[in-house]
């Protein structure tokens, strides 16, 4: 500003700083449309002049995006506001089911997510989940039910999930039990979930069911109640199997304290002489995976054979 139509070398003289450091300056200053070159030589610009070139076309694309953001929340709440005038019509009908005889059946995969998430955001208290064994290749997390799960813990309420022991290892269950445990949510596995339920505040029940194809296009049946007894009766099978459950740490991977109940399965299934692909569905597991196991279970009480295992299981108390 004292020295208009300044050479770098000029810059230099008069502050001391090195011509690297001179060239950095000026080129941010360019950028901020406080200098302007002119055959090599340097003036300050007027700063009303880099305001307008520089802030004036940011200014008017955020007024822009804020008019068309307010039309866009003002869409939402119209919106919001028509969802909520269909609520008491669709409470009228539950009303109306409930009185009919408290059961509804759901068909499909949709169906059942929707009505649970529509539970998941109506509890107040606490949501009780027991998931079943994954069926042989299939995935051991259910995607929307992880969904739902977090939905839950994130405002707060108690969330407790039994799994089957044998689906520990897997690693985005595992993933998603750490993400529970830091909300609050507590998890547990048994040796063999007796059903897919999901009980809401003691007040809402949903037994799912895999079919066949009359049950829908996805195979998937789902029964919800909301009679107090049956209610009630499900969740003490509930807490009769929590009470049994191994707790599942943060942060633990493998089996963890439920191998030995995983290798007393084995040697029960292996006790029936089951072939390997029926043990292995009962177990929720790959047959390569039960046979993991069975060789896992031999080296552990030094068998040779399944034969001798049975027999060393039976002396050593795995098996009844």
């Amino acid at each position: 500003m004292r020295a208009p139509h300044s050479s770098p070398e000029d810059v230099c003289a008069s502050t001391g700083c090195p011509p690297a450091v001179v060239a950095e300056r000026l080129a941010d200053l360019a950028e901020l449309r406080l200098v302007v070159n002119s055959a090599g030589r340097w003036s300050a610009a007027d700063p009303r002049v880099a305001a307008h070139e520089l802030l004036d076309p940011v200014e008017e694309r955020l007024r822009a995006e804020h008019r068309a953001a307010g039309t866009a929340l003002r869409r939402v709440a119209e919106l919001r506001q028509a969802f909520t005038d269909l609520d008491p019509l669709h409470r009228e009908g539950r009303r109306i089911a409930s009185r009919t005889g408290g059961v509804e059946v759901l068909i499909g995969r949709d169906a059942a997510a929707t009505a649970m998430m529509a539970s998941a955001l109506e509890a107040a208290e606490e949501v009780a989940v027991m998931h079943p064994p994954a069926l042989p290749g299939g995935r051991v997390l259910d995607q929307e039910a992880a969904q739902r799960d977090l939905a839950v813990a994130g405002r707060g309420l108690r969330l407790r999930g039994l799994y089957a022991h044998t689906a520990l290892p897997d690693l985005e269950l595992r993933s998603h039990v750490d993400r529970l445990a830091r909300l609050g949510g507590e998890t547990r596995t048994v040796t063999a979930p007796f059903a897919h339920m999901v009980v809401f505040d003691e007040k809402i029940a949903y037994l799912v069911q895999q079919a066949g194809d009359e049950d829908g296009s996805d195979g998937t049946c789902t029964i919800v109640t909301r009679d107090p007894t049956v209610v009630r009766y499900l969740r003490d099978l509930f807490e009769t199997a929590w009470r049994d459950g191994t707790p599942v740490q943060a942060e633990e991977r493998g089996y963890g304290g439920a191998l030995d109940k995983v290798h007393r399965m084995v040697a029960e299934l292996l006790a029936e002489g089951l072939k390997d692909e029926t043990a292995a569905r009962q177990m929720g597991v790959s047959v390569r995976s039960f046979r993991r196991h069975v060789a896992a279970l031999n080296s552990g009480l030094g068998a040779g054979s399944r034969f001798q295992a049975g027999v060393a299981a039976a002396r050593s108390g795995l098996l009844p």
